[in-house]
């Protein structure tokens, strides 16, 4: 089918996904149908991996046309729903922009031009380039071309497996045991296309970008951020030189991820601050993904469970969550470890020295002197422009802005989902083996990739102001009792 195909092949889900989700918001609130496009796709494109996972559990060839007609189906239905209500509307009235004073309306369409022209740049590095990135030759890109040439899922598993049992049509790689979810997105284009090709397979990444940005600037004007407000932090999230570098050079699964837990971890603060049911769904499906697409991915599902806590409990139920921990934590450590069996998973060890998990590894733990090369690449180093000197500001204002009026839900949630992600990498790099990923300057830029969105995001809600306005509707029913911010 060509080019043809994979326009349909990326379209059809990305159109179903976008109307269904629109369907979601009967009323004509800012920002909902950037919302519906840059959530649909991501969750389309999702629902497209898990359809092509069970046409290989059942054995079968992948089914492309049958797949196309049932979004095509799904589009039509959700097409004919929206013709039947009364009001459509985008939310955005114009007027809001014409009410703009001169100088932001000038500035809101340089913004906007400079963003379509950097997207434009990156929409011409993913046509003109070749697959490039180190971990798409030896792991996604590698099951992406054996599955579109066989038309069907074969198994990859490990070498000692694989030398164990030579008459099995499995093939090996490193990297076995990882989610199959990024090459999944990596094949899909290139059966539309009617066979391999890097450019088709290459593509979603491009869209995964654009998706973050329109789901990003929805839900800024849906928190009730100003259209300037959200294009300025949405500019300040595209123009990162790193996400550059991931959109580019596609191949890479950590764009994926941090456009899922962006927004997921988005959604999740405005379930936490309105009680929106919506909200609240699509967090939950978006942080049920991330295991799927790395296996860190299962750590950072536990951040945004500590945050939708902080957001539950009050103030005394944390204290006494967070004691409790304390208490568990302290028991292993007396009795010297403990060794938990999960089904499906494997076995889990903690110990006071180390920590092995199945499917992430062994990290023993002790004090490494990191902080010059953290430093460097964080503060000196090009990859981040100001993001972390504006982060550590935020951190510090909202501490400081906490202790002296409390906190609502949503900050909260957002406060604890921040200073868990910076816990945990600090664990990481300072008192795990992983120290090395530091110090030689390889995976800690993107480790950190997959939490820019979502800091971003949090720090515009500092930005919009600590008393944002909360509009329940008959979707809405309050996350805890105390929704409303502290009094001064």
């Amino acid at each position: 089918m060509g080019w043809f195909g994979v326009a349909l092949a990326l379209g059809l889900p990305w159109l179903a996904g976008a109307l269904w989700l629109r369907l979601l918001w009967r009323e004509p609130v800012a920002g909902v149908w950037p919302l519906a496009l840059g959530y649909g796709y991501l969750l389309s494109l999702l629902g497209v991996t898990l359809l092509l996972r069970g046409f290989g559990m059942a054995g079968l060839p992948f089914a492309l046309f049958a797949t196309l007609l049932l979004f095509a189906l799904l589009a039509a239905m959700a097409v004919q729903r929206l013709r039947q209500r009364v009001r459509i509307g985008t939310g955005d009235n114009p007027g809001v922009f014409r009410r703009l004073p001169v100088w932001q309306q000038i500035l809101f369409a340089l913004l906007l031009l400079w963003l379509g022209a950097r997207l434009l740049g990156l929409a011409l590095e993913v046509w003109w380039e070749p697959l490039f990135p180190w971990d798409a030759w030896t792991t996604w890109a590698v099951r992406a071309r054996v599955w579109s040439e066989l038309q069907q899922l074969a198994p990859f598993v490990s070498a000692q497996d694989w030398l164990a049992d030579p008459g099995a049509s499995a093939y090996t790689i490193a990297a076995s045991s990882y989610p199959e979810t990024v090459s999944l997105l990596a094949l899909w284009p290139t059966l539309g296309y009617g066979g391999w090709n890097e450019t088709a397979a290459n593509l979603p990444w491009l869209g995964c970008a654009l998706a973050l940005g329109l789901g990003f600037y929805g839900q800024a004007r849906l928190w009730g951020a100003s259209p300037l407000t959200s294009l300025v932090l949405l500019w300040l999230l595209l123009s990162l030189p790193l996400l550059n570098t991931h959109v580019a050079l596609a191949g890479y699964a950590d764009l994926w991820l941090a456009t899922t837990l962006g927004l997921a971890l988005i959604a999740l603060l405005h379930w936490a601050r309105d009680g929106d049911w919506r909200q609240g769904l699509l967090a939950l499906v978006l942080a049920l993904a991330c295991p799927l697409i790395k296996q860190e991915g299962l750590v950072w599902l536990l951040l945004l469970l500590a945050a939708l806590f902080a957001a539950r409990l009050s103030g005394r139920g944390l204290l006494w969550l967070v004691s409790a921990a304390a208490v568990i934590l302290l028991a292993i450590g007396l009795r010297g470890g403990l060794t938990v069996e999960i089904p499906v998973l494997g076995a889990l060890h903690l110990a006071p020295n180390l920590i092995e998990a199945p499917g992430l590894g062994r990290f023993e733990f002790s004090y490494h002197d990191t902080w010059e090369p953290v430093a460097r690449n964080l503060f000196v180093y090009g990859s981040w422009h100001l993001f972390a000197y504006l982060l550590t500001a935020a951190v510090v204002w909202s501490l400081i802005e906490t202790v002296r009026q409390g906190a609502a839900p949503w900050q909260r949630a957002g406060l604890t989902f921040v200073l868990g992600s910076l816990l945990a990498l600090f664990v990481l790099f300072f008192l795990t083996n992983a120290h090395l990923w530091a110090a030689q300057s390889t995976s800690i830029n993107r480790l950190l990739l997959h939490f820019a969105p979502a800091f971003v995001f949090w720090m515009l809600t500092l930005w919009a102001g600590r008393d944002a306005a909360v509009k329940p509707t008959a979707h809405s029913f309050p996350p805890s009792a105390d929704i409303n911010p502290s009094p001064p």
